[in-house]
Parts: structure tokens; sequence; C-alpha cells
């Protein structure tokens, strides 16, 4: 296996999930002592990816952003290998790359959403042409949208976990890009919600092109705190929501559980396949806000043992299910199958 060499592609502007979910897969593979590197289409200037490969010890590489680029860069190969896409982009130019060369191609579906204008046309054709690559797709309800697909779990390195710790104000967090399908504009209500709840603050880590809306109509209980550089923000939440309109499998849900904080999310994407209500998080089965606000004032009201308890069997899930183990196996099975 080590004589294959694996190379990630994908285009990446912003670090969001498919981002950790790059810097994830590296640290998994190079824990196994896997040769991967990450090519990227063009350079977009996404230093926070850049930073955390090189933390990860991860060589990376910019083609020019033309389609011809990735052709000429693969024919130079001199050691076998495998190209494993992300992204719409990657995944079509890369499929069709590895078809003319004659190359093992694998593709993650990530996307919750079918987006719309250009991006709906792209995650058309994504899916369109899934037939020429093996698959890995992060939900079940992607799984019949995908040809040659297995459903691949998100996983999270668990080893710089924390322990729940006991909070007298309730820090209530949204972490993700400012932008419709994330729901941050649900989360904004919700602060409104309960803006006379003196035990109850909110914050926001993350920006997006609904960032100015959201602020010029903020109440006085949330705080913006814009785009994170690091993971540092986590010890300012002690609880997550997430409010999105569609979503895979979030990224953000496992680091949050993996750290011992309690989820409360809307009922999207795969999140139920991680959170058993009120036994490792809550989930919001009518998506609105009133739900979100009656769970999460009562869990406010919590006593410290089911607190306790409830972060920690959500720490026990990702260890058991969703911190690369079983990832591996899938990983192995696509790459040198």
């Amino acid at each position: 296996m080590k004589s294959v060499k694996t190379i990630l592609f994908l285009d990446s502007s912003l670090y969001g999930g498919i981002e950790t979910h790059i810097v994830q897969l590296v640290r998994l593979l190079k824990s196994h002592n896997l040769d991967v590197e990450v090519l990227f289409f063009q350079d977009h200037g996404n230093t926070q990816l850049y930073r955390n490969l090189d933390d990860a010890q991860c060589t990376y590489t910019f083609l020019d952003g033309k389609v011809a680029s990735l052709y000429k860069f693969l024919k130079k190969q001199k050691a076998p290998f495998n190209l494993h896409t992300h992204g719409y982009k990657a995944g079509i130019i890369g499929r069709l790359t590895c078809k003319i060369l004659n190359a093992r191609c694998i593709s993650t579906y990530h996307a919750g959403e079918a987006g719309t204008g250009l991006v709906y046309l792209y995650n058309y054709i994504d899916k369109l042409t899934s037939f020429l690559s093996e698959n890995f797709v992060v939900s079940d309800r992607l799984l019949a949208q995908v040809h040659n697909a297995e459903v691949l779990d998100n996983f999270v390195d668990i080893t710089n976990s924390t322990s729940f710790e006991y909070s007298e104000k309730l820090r209530v967090g949204f972490v993700g890009r400012l932008s419709l399908e994330k729901g941050p504009d649900n989360f904004v209500e919700l602060a409104r919600r309960l803006d006379k709840n003196p035990s109850i603050s909110f914050n926001v880590f993350g920006d997006g092109p609904m960032a100015s809306d959201l602020q010029s109509s903020k109440p006085s209980n949330i705080k913006f705190h814009g785009h994170q550089a690091n993971s540092d923000f986590w010890e300012k939440i002690d609880v997550l929501i997430i409010s999105s309109r569609a979503e895979g499998l979030p990224m953000v849900l496992l680091e949050a559980m993996a750290r011992s904080k309690c989820v409360i999310s809307f009922d999207v994407g795969a999140v139920a396949k991680v959170i058993s209500h009120n036994t490792n998080g809550f989930i919001c089965t009518r998506n609105c806000i009133d739900e979100l606000s009656d769970i999460l004032v009562s869990w406010s009201k919590a006593d410290k043992d089911k607190k306790k308890q409830i972060t920690q069997n959500a720490f026990n899930t990702i260890k058991q299910n969703f911190s690369g183990s079983k990832q591996f196996e899938q990983l192995t099975r696509a790459y040198f199958g």
C-alpha cells in the first residue's frame, strides 16, 4: 500500500466542512504511514488550510486553474497513484482526466444542498459523471443520487479532546459560514427570542455573505466574532446550535461532540445518524425556532450531572463511530482494493 500515492484534489477558497475533512483525512492517512499529498486546482490564498496542512506535515501543490494542468501533473507522476477528489469542480475535472489516463479516481460527495444557478448545474454534472469513479457520500440521502457509492461518515481526530466543563451562564454558539443554507438567521432569531434571559449568551463564529445584514439587526445578547483562524473558539462554547436548512454530515457536529459540548440541531442531513435525542444531544424534529428555544431553555436549567452524562455520551459516540478507524478500512478498500 505504501508504494501507491494518494493525491487529494480540490478547489478551495474558504475554510469550511470540506477543508476540515481534508485535514482530518490527511492526518488519518499519515498516522497509518500512507503516502498522501494535497493538490489544489489553483491558489485562492486559503492560508488557514495551508497552515493546517503544514502543521500536519503534508505536501501540497497548486495547479494554474486550467483543466489541462491536471492532465500534465498526473501524466508526470512516476509512481502509481490514486486521485481522490473533493467538491464538484475537482470531481468533474478529476474524473474526466483519470478516464483519459486510465487512472483510479475516487470522489467524495460532501454537498447537502443542490444550490442554484451555476452551482446547481455543476452539482448536476458532478453527479451525472459519478459513474466514472468509485464514490463516497456523506449521507444516505445522497446515496441514491450517486453511482458506485457507499456512505463514508465524516470523522475527527479525538487526540486533543476535552472533557465537560460546567458554566453558570450558558454560552451558545453558531459555527460556520454565514450563508442561507447554514441558517445563521435562524440562530439570530433564537437569540432574539431569548434576549431577556440573563443566563444565556449567544456567539457567532464565522463569516459570509449574510454577515452585514445579520449584524445590523442583531439583538443585544449576541456577539459576532468573525472568521476563526484556529480552534480556540471552542473554549467559549458550551452549546452548539446547528440551524441549517441543508447539510450532509456536519464536521462541526463531530468536532463539538468530541469536545464534550452539548449539540442541539435541526433534523437535517445525517445528523440523526449521530445524535440520539436526549441521550448524547438533542434533535429538533420540527425544525423550528420555538422547538430550539424550548430545548435550550430546558438544558440551561438541567442539573450538572445530566449535563455531564449527555456530553460524555456525545464524546463516546464520536470515539466509537466517528474517530477514523472504521473509515480507514473503507478508504483503504477504495484506494487499494
